[in-house]
Formats: structure tokens, C-alpha cells, sequence
């Protein structure tokens, strides 16, 4: 028997969001997300010392990053707050 609270959490979708310190857009498109059931890590990009973070984002999802936030659902690339709200539009 397959409980509720199981199905719950394998239909948990994530996200991660990368930030910065005083992002008011950062800020909402994490209410955002989580507002529509997401799963929410924010990684922060002004406080790290090296670019090790920033590096990595490039890479692994062949994006620069030169603002935030900026989002990734179920491990792809989404973008921004704009992008984020007609992502979750768009699967209503």
C-alpha cells in the first residue's frame, strides 16, 4: 500500500536558486517556487570568495551567469524570475 505522504514526496519537485545578498528578485522568485510546491536551495554567489561557484554554474549548465537570480528546476536551466513564472504558468 502506497501511502499519501509517499506520493507526496517522489512528486516533490526542487529547485535551485542562485543568489545574491539584497536580491528583491531572488527573494521572490524563492515565494515563488515554493508558493507552487517546489522544493527550494539557494546557493549564494556574493558570498564566496573564489569563483569556484560561479565556475561550476557555467559549466555544468553552459549558461554565464552575470545575474540572479538565476533558477534551475529538476536539474534544468530555467533562468530568471521572468522565466521561472511562465515556466510554472505554463504546467497549470
Amino acid at each position: 500500500m502506497i501511502t499519501t505522504s509517499a506520493i507526496a514526496t517522489a512528486t516533490v519537485a526542487s529547485a535551485i536558486v542562485y543568489t545574491s545578498t539584497h536580491c528583491v528578485w531572488c527573494k521572490r522568485v524563492k515565494r515563488l517556487l515554493e508558493e507552487n510546491g517546489y522544493e527550494v536551495e539557494e546557493i549564494s554567489v556574493s558570498s564566496t570568495d573564489d569563483n569556484t561557484i560561479i565556475e561550476d554554474f557555467q559549466n555544468k549548465y553552459n549558461q554565464t551567469l552575470k545575474t540572479v537570480p538565476q533558477v534551475i528546476i529538476d536539474g534544468q536551466y530555467v533562468g530568471g524570475y521572468t522565466e521561472v513564472h511562465r515556466w510554472i504558468n505554463s504546467r497549470i
